[in-house]
């Protein structure tokens, strides 16, 4: 996997302390962890987001009265990426169009890296097309 752009400081600590929480670490938790350390209110409510004993996202944290509109999108990339997650009659707000239109867009495509890296590596750089010799 290439090297992982974070937002700053705070961000790459929350990543690497929560995945030294976990037992596994495999592509879901380092989508999961990644994209929820990309906002500070996320990093610090990460306790009513996930349930690091049984392993398993908390849906219910999205309503919480500390999400604002850019964690709510935060929580549901991240959900979406852990498995597959879209709140049962809100999936519209999982759509791209919903997700990407805020500042922690080019975040979110980092994440989706992480999650996907077998389908994200870097592309060869495309052969020059020289002029055919009439």
């Amino acid at each position: 996997m290439s090297e992982i752009r974070f937002r700053n400081t705070a961000h790459r600590d929350f990543f690497l302390e929560n995945m030294m929480k976990c037992e596994v670490n495999d592509c879901y938790h380092r989508a999961f962890f990644y994209v929820m350390g990309i906002a500070g209110e996320t990093r610090r409510n990460i306790n009513s987001m996930f349930d690091f004993k049984t392993d398993c996202i908390k849906p219910e944290g999205m309503h919480a009265g500390w999400q604002t509109s850019g964690t709510v999108k935060v929580c549901h990339l991240a959900f979406n990426l852990w498995n597959g997650y879209a709140e049962e009659g809100r999936e519209k707000y999982s759509t791209p169009e919903e997700l990407f239109c805020c500042e922690f867009a080019p975040y979110f495509m980092e994440g989706i890296k992480v999650r996907y890296p077998e389908y994200c590596r870097d592309l060869p750089a495309p052969k020059k097309q020289t002029e055919p010799t009439r």
